[in-house]
């Protein structure tokens, strides 16, 4: 068992919040940390990308008092709570006992965090980060493969985060890829333009048309990956690293919600 604080330590073992801190220094917003606090002690917890109904309920069901997420499980100023309303999860996490603890951009820009599992898993190599943000942590990544071409990539991507959902643009070879969890497309776009680096292929989530469409002007490919098949791929791996650390202190599980899968 730990006191809440002590378990909030050994999460920062592996994505410190000053990373957080960094990243809003630079212009981006966040609400990482202790979201909610019910009670004083974490004896089983349940890692869930996002604060859900459906991974309140497993963690119910699990017996859990803590939930760790990655997304904040409040990003936006609340002025009120309601089951039914767009705070429903957290106010269901509240009634039903549960301390919630959220690791965002600390985890997305932590070495071995969320970004960094993302490129290993596409199989990058000679890995570089493209904005870095506190030592050798940063956002985005710049890496080589084995060349392929792109209907066997997008194969490999949707066999490595067990997903068919991928969406492949263009019909080159891939070698020299740039990816990023979550959005980061438009800073993929600059550099490019800017001619800060050489890719042939982008892996995002988040794209709008408008980024879309110079990319490929370009002559670039670009898979799009869900932002959850994405970014769950990093966060399992971050709850078996917690789980091994902690060392049988707690009880730790992992609900992956198959609804964006």
């Amino acid at each position: 068992m730990y006191k809440v604080n002590e378990f909030l330590e050994l999460l920062e073992q592996f994505a410190p919040l000053k990373l957080s801190h960094k990243m809003i220094e630079k212009g981006h917003y966040d609400n990482s940390g202790i979201i909610v606090r019910h009670h004083d002690y974490v004896k089983s917890v349940l890692f869930s990308l996002d604060l859900s109904l459906d991974a309140v309920k497993k963690a119910k069901d699990l017996g859990c008092d803590t939930v760790v997420t990655h997304h904040p499980a409040i990003y936006n100023p609340v002025k009120t709570l309601d089951v039914f309303g767009d705070n429903g999860a957290v106010a269901s996490a509240l009634s039903n006992g549960l301390n919630v603890i959220s690791m965002h951009l600390n985890l997305d820009v932590a070495k071995g965090g969320i970004d960094d599992c993302l490129c290993l898993g596409l199989s990058g190599k000679n890995i570089k980060t493209i904005d870095l943000v506190d030592g050798e942590c940063g956002y985005g990544k710049y890496a080589e493969i084995s060349p392929v071409s792109v209907e066997e990539f997008k194969k490999i991507i949707e066999n490595k985060f067990e997903s068919q959902k991928i969406l492949a643009y263009g019909n080159g070879n891939v070698s020299k890829i740039a990816s990023f969890c979550g959005g980061g497309a438009d800073q993929a776009l600059e550099a490019i333009e800017s001619g800060s680096f050489e890719v042939d292929t982008v892996i995002t989530s988040d794209i709008p048309h408008h980024v879309l469409l110079p990319l490929i002007e370009h002559g670039k490919n670009v898979f799009v990956i869900p932002h959850y098949v994405a970014e769950q791929y990093g966060f399992n791996k971050f709850y078996a690293n917690v789980s091994e650390r902690a060392n049988g202190k707690v009880d730790a599980h992992y609900f992956t919600d198959k609804r964006f899968m």
